[in-house]
């Protein structure tokens, strides 16, 4: 598999200039215009699934046997559109541009790999492919569509951004995603105090509460990413709320977080105050068993064959794989573009990282179809 740079940095180029955050409606139909185009030009039957407020998932099939190798990825960004910014070439190994890493060039690298492997796919294989734009917000139009495959597959590979290290993502973190929202009585903050309840004094005493939940020998992480709310630093507010997450491995610490959130939401607060939870859509953790271990392992065999050392990290992100572990298949997350700066402004991809992790792929891919059973 020979990809020249110049064809590569066009392609990229080509993907991350269609902007494509997660709120970004107009920009997601153009973008995912764009990769059902490509899907359909690899010979996919492609199908749309809608939903509100979010953009579509493509469904893409690929042959009719019974052998099902599942491949996953997402169109969306974390950056809105004032945000993003475009791509550039900024010579040497490195390319520069919002999602180019996460993941647009994961999107490609998926695609490159799958050209080598589809011509010669056998009758007992298919692929399909499930590429969701909800993913940096919890998959929660989509989950249920990447479970339903996972359960008709033997192996599922995900295109995320390779680890800094050049490693492979053996786990990752849950998330349980959530937003506080406090009310009051407003009311003139110098002459109505008295009479008058603050929505931020309650917030303020719930957040430190939450950033109390954080349990490092755990390895259980808090974050409260946004808070809003008031109108003048003379008028009491009525009405504040803040967005909030909590990350952890160990999946039996779910309920206990969910119910320490309630706990603290629950619990009377400064009087005349209302406090209300709603969680969101959120990612389960992604941990390693017997079969994904198995995956591993070939993948790492499959790298060594082709010279390469391929290890394997933990990751504190959230990601689509889970869904598809706890479904039951093999499964193995970071065969996309290698980079730096994942969500913020300054994201970099290393452009040499786009050719290996293909070829990496696609042999991966032809050992999985030529033998299902090494992982089932």
């Amino acid at each position: 598999m020979e990809l020249e740079r110049e064809r590569i940095v066009a392609r990229l180029a080509q993907y991350v200039n269609l902007p494509s955050g997660s709120y970004d409606l107009p920009g997601l139909a153009a973008f995912t215009a764009q990769v059902e185009s490509d899907m359909c030009a690899l010979g996919f039957a492609v199908t749309r699934h809608s939903a509100p407020g979010v953009g579509d998932t493509l469904e893409c099939v690929y042959g009719d046997g019974e052998d099902t190798l599942l491949l996953l990825g997402h169109m969306d960004t974390v950056f809105p559109r004032a945000e993003s910014q475009p791509f550039c070439d900024l010579g040497g190994d490195e390319v520069t541009g919002s999602g180019v890493m996460d993941m647009k060039g994961g999107l490609l690298i998926m695609q490159t790999a799958l050209a080598d492997v589809l011509p010669d796919l056998p009758k007992t294989a298919r692929v399909v492919c499930v590429l969701n734009a909800d993913e940096e917000i919890g998959s929660g139009t989509s989950s249920a569509l990447i479970t339903e495959w996972a359960k008709k597959s033997f192996a599922c590979l995900v295109f995320e951004p390779m680890r800094e290290s050049g490693a492979l993502v053996r786990q990752r973190k849950g998330v349980i995603s959530f937003r506080v929202r406090c009310t009051g009585i407003r009311g003139h903050a110098g002459s109505a105090y008295l009479r008058s309840a603050s929505a931020i004094q309650q917030l303020c005493a719930v957040v430190g509460e939450l950033y109390a939940l954080r349990d490092d020998a755990r390895q259980i992480s808090v974050n409260v990413g946004v808070i809003s709310g008031g109108t003048a630093e003379n008028v009491v507010c009525d009405e504040t709320s803040a967005l909030a997450e909590v990350r952890f491995f160990n999946p039996a610490y779910g309920e206990e977080i969910l119910g320490k959130l309630h706990a603290i939401c629950e619990k009377p607060g400064v009087p005349g105050t209302a406090t209300e939870l709603t969680v969101n859509a959120s990612h389960p953790p992604f941990m390693a068993t017997e079969k994904s271990l198995r995956l591993l392992a070939l993948a790492q065999e499959v790298a060594r064959e082709q010279g390469i050392e391929l290890p394997a990290e933990d990751t504190g992100g959230a990601g689509d794989v889970s869904f598809a572990s706890l479904a039951g298949v093999a499964a193995l997350d970071g065969f996309g573009l290698r980079g730096f700066g994942a969500h913020t402004t300054k994201e970099r991809g290393v452009l040499s990282s786009f050719a290996q992790n293909a070829k990496l792929s696609a042999a991966l891919m032809r050992a999985l179809i030529d033998n299902p059973d090494a992982v089932r």
